[in-house]
């Protein structure tokens, strides 16, 4: 333990501990399931590049945490994991043991690697995890697909076997939430990049997920449309993971911190006390955002005598 927060190394499989909170993991998820449990998840991209390398994290119902880093940390590469994107399967076989299809994997050494509420992500639970987990992409233009963007957000609804008529209402009332109702009937390409990404959240919302996966939600937008972004991700209830370089809106939203890097966690702790650790970021590419830069000028500060009169 250093400070407040929590300072990770790897070991190696001889020396590697159990899960944290559990000497017998798999009574532990039958008992109370965390929201989102990864461990000891590994992924290699076919060029070689270990994205992720023996990572551990575990994210309870009703949390919003962000997980931060340096670009090619693996933040994106582990959002995908949540639902499957990633299996990590070529020609060869997979890259990793990504759940469980191999019933050999659910030994009690190895009972595999992801889990969302207590559900393993593998290849038969594939369609149940896409409903609870909801991924907002970092570049609109990869997600929305329809002629309109009412017809985008009606798509999910419609998959999960709604009939027309119910799930229009439903994408009607998601594009309310994000106060593009009025737009409903435009092409995305017509929208403005902000208003495109609050479309992609209204698509996922139409789905009602538990988890929401959300990647660098406020990149490349003006003042107006990051702030209008923030707002709508404090006003909702699921349980939030937040991969951003927007330190400054981590430290509005988010309690929790994960800083990762070379896809290990560094840090997991209270997002005050890692943000403000500048040794700490700045051995892993960030800054110490400039919110608690001018805070901690404010409160070091004499306070100013008041004016009275004469």
């Amino acid at each position: 333990m250093i400070g407040p927060w929590r300072k990770r190394t790897q070991k190696t499989e001889s020396q590697s501990e159990a899960p944290a909170s559990a000497l017998d993991q798999n009574s532990q998820l039958t008992a109370s399931p965390a929201s989102i449990r990864l461990h000891d998840l590994c992924y290699q991209y076919p060029d070689g590049r270990q994205a992720l390398d023996h990572l551990r994290l575990t994210i309870q119902a009703g949390e919003c945490v962000a997980l931060v880093g340096p670009n090619g940390a693996g933040k994106s590469t582990l959002l995908l994991h949540l639902n499957g994107i990633l299996p990590g399967r070529t020609t060869g076989g997979a890259l990793h043991s990504h759940g469980a299809d191999d019933p050999q994997a659910t030994s009690r050494r190895n009972p595999g690697q992801v889990w969302i509420e207590g559900l393993q992500v593998n290849t038969a639970n594939g369609p149940q995890v896409r409903r609870m987990v909801g991924l907002v992409f970092q570049d609109p233009d990869d997600q929305l697909f329809s002629p309109t963007i009412l017809e985008d957000v009606a798509f999910g609804p419609l998959n999960l076997g709604l009939k027309p008529a119910e799930a229009r209402t439903l994408a009607l009332q998601c594009l309310e939430r994000v106060n593009l109702a009025a737009e409903a009937h435009r092409p995305p390409q017509h929208l403005s990049f902000g208003a495109r990404k609050r479309a992609c959240l209204a698509g996922v919302l139409a789905c009602n997920p538990s988890i929401l996966a959300l990647d660098e939600p406020t990149a490349n937008l003006d003042p107006r449309g990051r702030r209008r972004f923030i707002e709508l991700i404090r006003s909702l209830s699921a349980t939030k993971l937040i991969a951003s370089h927007d330190l400054d809106m981590v430290v509005e939203l988010c309690p929790r911190t994960i800083l990762i890097d070379q896809g290990q966690v560094i840090a997991d702790g209270p997002t005050r006390a890692i943000l403000a650790n500048e040794p700490l970021l700045s051995a892993h590419g960030l800054e110490v955002p400039l919110s608690l830069i001018l805070e901690a000028r404010t409160s070091s500060e004499p306070a100013e005598k008041p004016i009275m009169p004469a």
